[in-house]
């Protein structure tokens, strides 16, 4: 495992240093390299309340000093290292971004954060799925006695509804979905009684839930995508539906999201651009009038690749990040779900914008790109031209490129 000396001091207050003994002994029992040597940090680094001094950037001393404050936590799954990065996001004005880093011993393949910010879950290329306990000060503690909660083939996308208390995965390996309930106070695994949900034919993509936790909608790529009731009190599916691509050969339906108020359902297919679609209370979805949505001054071909959308806090934006041409597409959402694109759009990213993420205060948006360049880049938003993505910091995640496939933000 390796902390380097600002990751330690961006760890804040809350926690305290005996947390950090019990996550290394965690990890170690995973079987983390870098387990054999001393851990000893300066006690005013384990709770944020250091000043550094280097002279001739050879010889450091440290001191107590005012500490700070952070609103969340941010955490990357890295493929091409076998490693989490975990970052604690300021409740102030960003100025860098520093982290630690969880060395996991095999490639990660998903990851997801329960909304409460609790527990995150990792999924491995082998097929595990681990529970990580997140600590108050943003540290990362192996739970259920360092054994996987689950294991499937080759998991490659996991969702938690915001009730927190149900995880969704598919794989792409077969067009299935597995639902679990959460043990809220270990984050152990329960499949429910339905078992193995069966998807129409496809590539299984993204899983998103509606933020009224009433329906469910996973990506098929080429296959399309497939939507359901979603009962959160008892976790059970029903009204299966299926929306075909909108253009054979070729079109795939990679990514999707919906407005705060889960009126709209925005699915980002490669070729064709934004389709928007109404959601009815059954489920049911109508595309409206002018769907799809493309970037006005863009041909279609820079609509390829769609990986990520967002919706801001103040349901007045989308964002929609392109993986093939390493950019973020800003759109007004306007009356009846139009989409009308930003003059101030595209905003360039890393290469290959794979995940975005809001942080809790709605004042960021993180994105990472798997091919680096840099691995994790925030925005804020611009305070006079609506809209408009302004980039505040970047950071590697790990050893360019990092690979990052997955990207979480907790409160």
């Amino acid at each position: 495992m390796f902390f380097s000396y600002n990751s330690m001091k961006s760890i804040p207050k809350i926690g305290g240093i005996f947390r950090f003994f019990a996550t290394a002994l965690a990890l170690c029992i995973l079987g983390v390299t870098g387990c054999g040597g001393k851990f000893f940090i300066p006690l005013c680094q384990a709770y944020n309340t250091c000043t550094t001094t280097c002279t001739a950037g050879t010889t450091c001393t440290t001191t107590p000093g005012s500490g700070g404050a952070y609103s969340s936590f941010a955490y990357v799954a890295n493929s091409n290292q076998g490693t989490l990065a975990g970052f604690p996001i300021p409740s102030t004005t960003f100025t860098s971004l520093t982290g630690a880093s969880y060395t996991l011993g095999t490639p990660p393949s998903a990851m997801v954060a329960s909304p409460k910010g609790k527990l995150l879950y990792v999924a491995t290329s082998a097929g595990s799925v681990f529970v990580y306990v997140i600590n108050s000060n943003g540290t990362l503690a192996l739970g259920n006695n360092s054994q996987p909660v689950t294991s499937t083939l080759n998991p490659t996308w996991m969702s938690i509804d915001p009730s927190g208390n149900w995880l969704f995965m598919v794989s792409n390996s077969s067009p299935q979905l597995l639902v679990f309930q959460i043990n809220p106070s270990d984050g152990v695994l329960t499949q429910t009684s339905q078992g193995t949900i069966a998807l129409d034919t496809g590539n299984p993509t993204q899983v998103y839930i509606t933020p009224n936790d009433k329906n469910v909608y996973v990506g098929l790529g080429l296959g399309g995508l497939d939507g359901f009731v979603f009962d959160s009190v008892n976790g059970t599916l029903s009204n299966h539906i299926h929306v075909r691509p909108l253009i054979n050969g070729g079109s795939a339906d990679n990514a999707i999201g919906a407005d705060n108020n889960s009126a709209y359902l925005f699915i980002g297919e490669a070729g064709s651009g934004v389709r928007v679609l109404t959601i009815a209370s059954n489920g049911a979805l109508n595309e409206i009038s002018g769907s799809p949505f493309l970037q006005q001054n863009l041909g279609s071909n820079s609509q390829l690749g769609p990986s990520s959308i967002v919706v801001d806090q103040t349901n007045t934006y989308v964002y929609v990040a392109y993986r093939t041409s390493n950019e973020i597409i800003g759109y007004t959402l306007g009356t009846g779900g139009t989409l009308t694109a930003l003059s101030s759009s595209p905003f360039q990213t890393g290469s290959g914008p794979d995940a975005m993420a809001l942080d809790p205060t709605g004042k960021y948006l993180l994105v990472t790109s798997l091919y680096g360049n840099p691995d994790l880049e925030v925005f804020s938003f611009d305070a006079t031209v609506g809209g408009k993505l302004d980039s505040v910091v970047s950071t590697p995640t790990g050893t360019q490129p990092a690979g990052a496939i997955a990207l979480s933000v907790v409160p």
